[in-house]
């Protein structure tokens, strides 16, 4: 730690001394006379693909001066902004003011105002002087995306290496000195400015140091950095705040941070009116917990891995021991779709028996071929006419502990009682790549879990059906998977025919409808009942769609953190969610903004890193059976009050407690008690497996755009032909599910904590409540509500 420091120290130093030569020593151009061309270009669509891997690469051993020419101003116009543009324009292009590093200027404008943009720009250019020639162009603004997003399509669209991000007053508003320091810029890696802000226990605005550059966790405008930053960011830049969580979870050579804040040049006070308006009390403020600090969470959070470029490296902390897979597909297509999963078990020192087989070869003798793919070169054989699976099983050396094949190949395997044998769909294996994540130990536990979808309905027909479509769409990778659904009593006609016509495929399906009216509390707690250790329920509301890889992302983390060597080793955690929250509920102030990045990043957490948390989902999540039913022997004693009335608050200071009518009161109830947590995604962006589309029924009374917007959240997407995509399940620390003593813990408000903290808090609200027991005793649950009993008894 302290060598990482006296690194970033090191390197800022030496940017701040570059800084000073550019400040005091930059050429001006004074060549007056040049034409300005202009280019009114509106389709933000075409942009590069950079490689930033490489666009990236800068150290303080390989600082270079920028050419000139090489930086474009990217200049937001409003209607306000727009009588005042010859004004903002000014300082950027006079002969006396302007930078010889600024080739091109583009003009992102919305687009009602472009037309009046245009007119108004062909008279400034009429009447300035201009130093050189510099290219203008106007970039559309579509009235759904934030200013942010905006900027940063147009930024993808600039044809100079380093952007200039000014705000809608260009830089009128600042000194002198600091004009010049972000038209003159040294080339570091991240974004330079004069604005920032550090997320911490609370959004504090930076105040520049006279002496020294300090780390910020955001910039706002006016800010400086390389346009290579954005080469894969998509629609990760919502905000400002989320451009700097992602700039964040990019590794630089030494440090961490989403932006540098100048040194103040000028005597004068700096300043920070612009920080009224930043810094609101939304995710970005922790309430107090006064026996924690960031330090103390990232040390505990990190126990297990080592920080390296001030993050810490999740490596997944499972001894793998390579093993023997079979590999037999139909086709070289089929293999060339499976080959970054083949290549990356073989990186891992795997052993690889690949064969082709189509049932009607006219080979006499097998054939040996390589197929060479980016990530490495695969050997395999294609059968003989006269070989089945079954002798090529027996002819092969070493016996294979997992197959992966076909769900098309319906050949027997004979002989493999002991492998764990994997029939993947030919139009699954495109989406595979996730697969590469798991273990050796993982793979061989992969048929264990049986996953159940229960879906619960009443009458709202049109939701039922956007449901069913998104479940049939999903992609389930071979295994069986069965369906339940549930219809309340009242269900209208047209629901119950949905279901009644609706084929699944994919496995069981089970239709439930009650003839006395139970109410949703009673829907969701009886739609499911485990009948083994390894069943799990997907619980879905029918306002709940589902993304394509909803599945995928239950296999991942189930056998992650369910099965393999941590089999057994997590019974704290009681379920999975598909969907990642925008908003808190729980606090007694009311609902707010929350991003778990945000909080995560206050504690030197890598910004995407999944988490734990409490608060169990309801819209879209796996529950793990051994809670589910002590869930139900809870909900049995509540109700028969032997314990404690029904309007005895088990959770103080929450606002579950005024949700009488809901299942979740209950659930919070008894994971507080017991100290369980649910593991949620944290995707750039709020990307999720669910999402909830907030449909009146009885939880929701009225309808508006303003509260759909709070609770719906992008899906994760299918990639294209090639399997990329703007987000993936692999978008995480290190490309792999991070070790589970590693993963953050939040608290039922969004606070940073411990499971021993939790644990310890409940064990404290069971004994104040003169409840007795194991809990209380050994500090561990027993999955049996009946072991909560009043002392004395």
């Amino acid at each position: 730690m302290c060598r990482s420091t006296f690194q970033w120290c090191a390197f800022v130093s030496f940017c701040i001394i570059l800084l000073y030569l550019w400040a005091t020593g930059s050429k001006i151009n004074k060549t007056s006379n040049a034409q300005v061309s202009l280019d009114f270009n509106s389709d933000l669509s075409t942009s590069s693909t950079l490689d930033l891997e490489t666009e990236l690469s800068f150290s303080s051993a390989n600082i270079s001066i920028i050419d000139e020419l090489s930086l474009t101003a990217i200049l937001p116009v409003t209607e306000n902004s727009l009588p005042n543009l010859r004004n903002i324009l000014e300082p950027l292009v006079h002969p006396d003011t302007a930078s010889v590093y600024l080739g091109e200027i583009l003009l992102v404008s919305q687009d009602h105002i472009i037309s009046n943009l245009r007119s108004e720009l062909f008279t400034v250019m009429s009447q300035m002087e201009f130093s050189r020639h510099i290219q203008c162009s106007i970039r559309s603004w579509k009235e759904t995306l934030s200013e942010s997003i905006a900027i940063i399509s147009a930024v993808v669209t600039s044809s100079t290496d380093w952007v200039l991000i000014l705000e809608e007053d260009g830089l009128n508003n600042i000194d002198e000195d600091s004009r010049r320091a972000l038209l003159n810029p040294p080339p570091i890696a991240l974004p330079l400015g004069l604005r920032g802000v550090r997320l911490s226990h609370n959004a504090s605005c930076i105040t520049p140091s006279a002496e020294t550059s300090l780390k910020a966790s955001y910039l706002i405008p006016p800010f400086v950095m390389p346009k290579s930053l954005t080469a894969h960011v998509s629609e990760r830049a919502a905000s400002w705040a989320d451009f700097g969580a992602y700039v964040s979870s990019i590794k630089f050579g030494d440090g961490r941070a989403g932006g540098i804040v100048l040194p103040q040049f000028s005597q004068n006070t700096p300043d920070m009116n612009w920080c009224s308006s930043i810094v609101q009390p939304t995710s970005d403020v922790l309430f107090s917990s006064p026996s924690l600090d960031p330090e103390s969470l990232f040390s505990q959070w990190s126990s297990t891995s080592n920080p390296v470029d001030g993050f810490p490296i999740h490596t997944v902390s499972l001894s793998d021991s390579p093993i023997i897979f079979g590999i037999l597909l139909l086709s070289i297509e089929d293999l060339k779709a499976f080959a970054p999963v083949a290549c990356h078990l073989e990186k891992l020192g795997h052993t690889l028996r690949i064969s082709l087989y189509n049932g009607c070869s006219f080979e006499a003798s097998p054939k040996l071929a390589s197929l060479k793919h980016s990530l490495c070169t695969l050997s395999y054989r294609v059968l003989s006419a006269d070989e089945s699976p079954t002798t090529w099983l027996d002819a092969m050396e070493g016996h294979p502990e997992v197959i992966v094949t076909l769900s098309e190949m319906t050949e027997p395997l004979d002989g493999c009682s002991s492998t764990s044998i994997i029939r993947i769909p030919r139009k699954d294996l495109q989406h595979t790549q996730w697969m590469s994540s798991l273990t050796s130990h993982e793979w061989r536990d992969w048929g264990v879990p049986q996953v159940t979808l229960s879906i619960i309905t009443k009458d709202r027909p049109q939701s039922l059906s956007r449901l069913l479509e998104s479940i049939t769409d999903a992609r389930y990778f071979g295994d069986k998977v069965d369906l339940r659904a549930n219809l309340e009593q009242s269900s209208d006609l047209e629901t119950m025919n949905i279901i009644k016509n609706f084929r699944w495929l994919h496995g069981s399906m089970f239709v439930h409808h009650r003839v006395i009216h139970g109410g949703l509390l009673t829907a969701v707690a009886e739609s499911w009942y485990p009948d083994s250790q390894d069943a799990y329920a997907v619980i879905l509301e029918d306002d709940v769609e589902l993304s394509p890889l909803f599945y995928a992302w239950i296999k991942m983390t189930l056998l992650r953190y369910r099965y393999g060597l941590n089999r057994g080793k997590a019974p704290h955690v009681f379920g999975i969610s598909l969907y990642q929250p925008k908003n808190l509920e729980l606090d007694l102030s009311g609902r707010r903004p929350f991003n778990a990045s945000h909080v995560l990043l206050s504690t030197g957490i890598h910004a995407l890193t999944p988490y734990l948390s409490p608060i169990p989902c309801s819209w879209g999540a796996v529950y793990f059976p051994e809670h589910w039913m002590e869930f139900h022997d809870f909900l049995a004693l509540r109700f028969s009050e032997d314990v404690f009335n029904l309007s005895q608050i088990i959770v103080p200071n929450v606002r579950s407690n005024q949700w009488t009518r809901s299942w979740k009161k209950y659930f919070i109830e008894l994971v507080y008690l017991r100290g369980y947590v649910m593991l949620y995604p944290n995707f750039p962006q709020h990307v999720s497996l669910s999402t909830n589309h907030l449909e009146v029924g009885s939880h929701v009374k009225i309808r508006s755009m303003e509260k759909r917007e709070s609770f719906s959240v992008p899906l994760m997407k299918l990639g294209d032909a090639a399997g990329a995509r703007e987000v993936d399940l692999l978008d995480l620390p290190n490309r792999s599910l991070p070790p589970l003593a590693s993963l953050p813990v939040l608290n039922l408000t969004g606070v940073p904590t411990t499971l021993d903290m939790l644990k310890e808090t409940g064990m404290l609200r069971y004994l104040e409540l003169g409840l007795c027991g194991d809990f209380a005793v050994s500090g561990s649950g027993s999955f049996n509500a009946y072991g909560f009993f009043p002392c004395g008894n």
